[in-house]
């Protein structure tokens, strides 16, 4: 099925990025930031242990609860999206120093599509691994947790590949077809979901709503093929736990045998992911991260020039012009929509006065918060800007004749910008329905806006001590995407204490002053601020002394 040439590659490709980390550790910044990662995962690890070899029977939680009901519709959106989107190609893609070499051989496209499989399945099964040691209190069995949830990303990954295979053998108009179809579907449970949560006479709770998510009917047809993976995972081993480990084979292997049967021109497609690679690299490099047009992108953008202050201006402006062009209208976008719902809302509230419980009404801003970090850190990971920038275009802020803790501050400002402009699209309708007077509801956003502001200096932090970037460039291996998600496990690590220390504190002004959003919201925001200027001075000194030796 694959030539004894092509695993030779992989192994290669995998010495290669086990050489690259153990370059990194042996740092002195690398051996920290490894040690420190380890033991925050062995002590997140350490209580999912105990409780699940316990043989005390564990309280059940929500998470318990609602596992089961919610990873099929989970599963179905996931596919969906990968549908819609189009992800198989860049999934399927061949690197460019993997393609010099597959081209180069006598290689069938099965062959090729083994090699891509495989270089998948290495990067998987350790991640599959690990989300089951980190779950396993709600799952049945680490075995089931384990084969449940590296079944089901193949499959969903699979439904990815498939469809992008059959992409040549289709006529435009099937393809847009399936698109619509899929982003119809979607769009049918939504409306399901939202007609049986209005409709619903019981009191809004988390089960309410993940019963009318998941009892609709076009929730239940649509996600039929992914129940198997919730039964393997739910199930102790035994009889039905059998049936689930068959039925999710026979899914997994259908669909490979099907991408097998249709792989014709795999070649063409994989010449094709690198055309487009490093058409994007180019647009990266350029500044044009979202793809606008050329038009677009020549078309002149005011903005006032910033003063000197200490050196911080002249970056700061370079850092919020960059994050402008880059985003292009996505961020205008969401403000205006904040804008509308926030004006639709301030007219249909005192007229439909029910429609919105006075528990959602209370927690508005907050949850817009919520929702708004989440957005963010996904516009922030793909934007690249301050220290995750390419690092070829780093070189330039070396030479500028200003301290490092002026660049530093500077860095910071472009993804602080993309972060508050989002916070504000999210946070404008909540201020109209929030039943919090406008001073608690301003403490609160204030909060968000301190969260925003660390999360921004943080990976700014990580970036510049420990040379990991959110989305990985360069010489590409099989390890990239793992490389991205220690990035991601790192940031959430170092997040940890700033948020404890933020909770602590606003948990101490409550019982100084009394608990109240409008004290404990500025108090906790103020923690978070508390040792930013430290870790900009650290981050900066350790850019400006840093070599840059390529991507």
């Amino acid at each position: 099925m694959i030539d004894p040439a092509l695993t030779q590659l992989m192994r290669m490709l995998m010495w290669a990025a086990v050489r690259q980390g153990w370059r990194l550790v042996k740092k002195p910044s690398g051996a920290f930031f490894t040690l420190f990662m380890l033991a925050m995962v062995s002590f997140g690890l350490m209580p999912t242990v105990v409780m699940a070899l316990s043989d005390q029977k564990q309280p059940s939680s929500i998470i318990a609860e609602l596992l089961g009901s919610a990873i099929p519709m989970l599963m179905y959106a996931a596919a969906a999206m990968m549908v819609v989107t189009d992800s198989g190609k860049a999934m399927l893609e061949l690197k460019p120093a993997e393609l010099q070499f597959v081209l180069a051989g006598p290689f069938t496209n099965s062959q090729i599509l083994s090699y891509r499989l495989l270089t998948f399945g290495l990067g998987w099964l350790p991640l599959s691994f690990f989300f089951s040691v980190f779950l396993l209190p709600h799952f049945g069995s680490l075995l089931g947790g384990f084969l449940g949830i590296a079944l089901g990303g193949a499959f969903i990954t699979m439904i990815a590949f498939q469809y992008t295979l059959v992409r040549s053998r289709i006529s435009p108009a099937l393809l847009r077809a399936i698109r619509w179809s899929v982003g119809a579907s979607l769009a049918l449970i939504a409306t399901e979901v939202a007609h049986q949560v209005l409709r619903s006479p019981d009191v809004y709770s988390v089960e309410m709503i993940s019963r009318a998510i998941n009892d609709g009917w076009a929730a239940r047809v649509l996600t039929l093929p992914f129940r198997p993976f919730v039964l393997l995972i739910e199930s102790a081993i035994g009889m039905e736990w059998l049936g689930g480990l068959l039925m999710s084979v026979a899914l997994v292997v259908g669909i490979t045998v099907s991408c097998y049967r249709t792989n014709g021109g795999f070649s063409e497609l994989a010449v094709e992911g690198v055309a487009r690679r490093q058409k994007k690299l180019e647009r990266i490099r350029g500044g044009n991260v979202y793809a606008m047009s050329t038009r677009q992108a020549e078309r002149s953008r005011s903005l006032p020039a910033f003063g000197w202050w200490g050196g911080v201006g002249p970056v700061a402006w370079s850092q919020v012009t960059s994050a402008i062009r880059r985003t292009g209208r996505l961020v205008p976008g969401m403000i205006l929509m904040g804008v509308v719902a926030a004006i639709a809302a301030a007219v249909l509230l005192p007229q439909f006065p029910d429609t919105i419980p006075d528990p959602a009404r209370t927690y508005a801003v907050p949850l817009a918060l919520a929702a708004s970090a989440y957005v963010g850190f996904l516009v922030s990971i793909t934007a690249q800007s301050g220290f995750s920038a390419n690092r070829r275009l780093l070189t330039w802020y070396q030479t500028l004749p200003i301290r490092p803790m002026a660049i530093a501050t500077g860095m910071v400002t472009g993804t602080a910008t993309v972060l508050l402009a989002i916070e504000c699209a999210f946070c404008l309708p909540a201020l109209v329905v929030s039943s919090l007077t406008m001073v608690q509801s301003l403490s609160v956003v204030f909060a968000g806006a301190s969260f925003s502001l660390a999360f921004a200096s943080m990976t700014n932090f990580i970036s510049a001590v420990t040379g990991l970037r959110p989305m990985p460039s360069g010489t590409p291996d099989v390890f990239q995407g793992a490389r991205a998600l220690i990035f991601m496990m790192i940031l959430g690590l170092s997040m940890t204490p700033i948020l404890l220390f933020a909770v602590g504190s606003a948990a101490i002004a409550g019982v100084l002053v009394g608990f109240s959003w409008t004290f404990c919201s500025i108090t906790a925001g103020l923690a978070m601020l508390a040792g930013l200027p430290v870790m900009w001075w650290y981050s900066g000194i350790r850019f400006v002394d840093s070599e840059f030796l390529g991507d």
